[in-house]
C-alpha cells in the first residue's frame, strides 16, 4: 500500500506495529521518524513511540512519552484506542483496561481485531485481566 501512496498512515503506523511485534524496534522507530515527518507530533505519534519503547524493554524513555500523552489528554480528549497502546507499552494493564472499556462503551471499530491483535493475544494466560480484553466474543 505505501507504494501506491506513501502518505497512507495507517499503513505506516500499522507496519510500526509489526516491526515492533517481530522485535526490530530500529526499524519501528525509523517508521515513527517518517510518520512524524509526514504527519508532526500528535497523539498518534506520542503513543506509537511509547508502545514501541516499553515492548523493546526501554521503560523510561516509554514512560517519557506517556507523559507527553498525558499532559495533552489535559487539554484535549484523546481517543481511548491511542491511550490504550501507550497504557499496553507500559504494561500498565489497568489502564489498558480502562482505556478498552471506554473504546467499547463508545463502539470504537479497534475491538473487532481483538481477537488477532499480537498486543492482546498476550495476555490471555494472565488471570489478571478479565475476559473481556482478551476474548473474541467482543
Amino acid at each position: 500500500m505505501l507504494q501506491k501512496d506513501p502518505n497512507f498512515g495507517r499503513a505506516g503506523v500499522l507496519i510500526i506495529y509489526a516491526y515492533v511485534e517481530k522485535g526490530t524496534l530500529s526499524q519501528a522507530l525509523a517508521g515513527a521518524e517518517v510518520s512524524h515527518r509526514l504527519y508532526g507530533e500528535g497523539p498518534w505519534y506520542w503513543s506509537v513511540l511509547t508502545y514501541s519503547y516499553g515492548r523493546a524493554g526501554q521503560s523510561e524513555r516509554a514512560r517519557r512519552e506517556l507523559e507527553k500523552l498525558e499532559k495533552m489528554s489535559r487539554h484535549e480528549q484523546l481517543d481511548p484506542v491511542i491511550m490504550l497502546w501507550a497504557h499496553l507499552g507500559v504494561g500498565d494493564k489497568e489502564e489498558a483496561l480502562a482505556d478498552l472499556e471506554k473504546a467499547y462503551s463508545e463502539h470504537f471499530g479497534f475491538l473487532t481485531n481483538l481477537k488477532v491483535e499480537p498486543a492482546s493475544t498476550r495476555c490471555a494466560s494472565d488471570p489478571a485481566v478479565p475476559g473481556i480484553y482478551c476474548a473474541a466474543s467482543v
